[in-house]
């Protein structure tokens, strides 16, 4: 069990060192005009074992990783800003941990700040929801915007609805998947969508949007 341990340690020791990653963007679309007003950026490792990126960053933490894998994927995307087109938003996934980490103010500093968009993750709990809004309301006086993923999916979600006031809401692929054929999900869509718009003038963006 210890070498299983140290071998995994180096694993992602390696990954950070080398920068073993690629990072991917995921548009977001106006429905209205069907013109791009943002991208996400997603990591994939390079590394074997090939594994899903949720998966490393989920060994990460566990080993106490996690904050210094999750710097290195939004420094490496950060660095890729400026081939955007100057319109469009970036939006970088990130735990509450990083959010809250010294190392993590350094890694935007270099960024446009008005076209940075925080989704904030579900790696770990939320112990402190007064702190991370103050943090949160410190970023957002330069310009950043927070957005809560996987909204419909989870209670968690929720709650960082309801303690943050994120500017964007997102709708999870589970209940976005299949909506056109599913009152149920149409209901709780219609809800997340209304509640989002008359509690905070939120924008709402839809994961897994694949068919017409």
């Amino acid at each position: 069990a210890e070498r299983l341990q140290d071998e995994r340690n180096q694993r992602i020791r390696l990954t950070i060192a080398n920068r073993s990653l690629e990072t991917h963007f995921q548009p977001i679309v106006d429905l209205r005009s069907g013109d791009a007003i943002g991208a996400e950026a997603l990591s994939r490792f390079v590394r074997e074992p090939i594994r899903p990126p949720n998966v490393w960053f989920a060994e990460a933490a566990t080993l106490g990783l996690g904050v210094e894998l999750e710097l290195t994927a939004l420094d490496m995307a950060l660095g890729q800003l400026n081939r955007l087109p100057t319109g469009l938003y970036l939006s970088l996934n990130a735990s509450a941990e990083t959010i809250m980490s010294a190392e993590f103010r350094a890694v935007l500093t270099s960024a446009s700040a008005e076209r940075i968009v925080l989704e904030l993750t579900e790696h770990a709990p939320v112990t402190d929801y007064l702190a991370l809004a103050r943090r949160i309301d410190e970023l957002r006086s330069h310009g950043v915007r927070l957005a809560v993923d996987d909204a419909g999916s989870g209670f968690s979600s929720f709650s960082h609805v309801l303690n943050l006031k994120p500017d964007i809401i997102k709708l999870d692929t589970d209940l976005t998947r299949g909506i056109d054929k599913d009152p149920a999900r149409q209901a709780l869509g219609r809800a997340l969508l209304t509640f989002g718009l008359e509690a905070y003038r939120t924008t709402i963006v839809a994961e897994g949007i694949e068919t017409k």
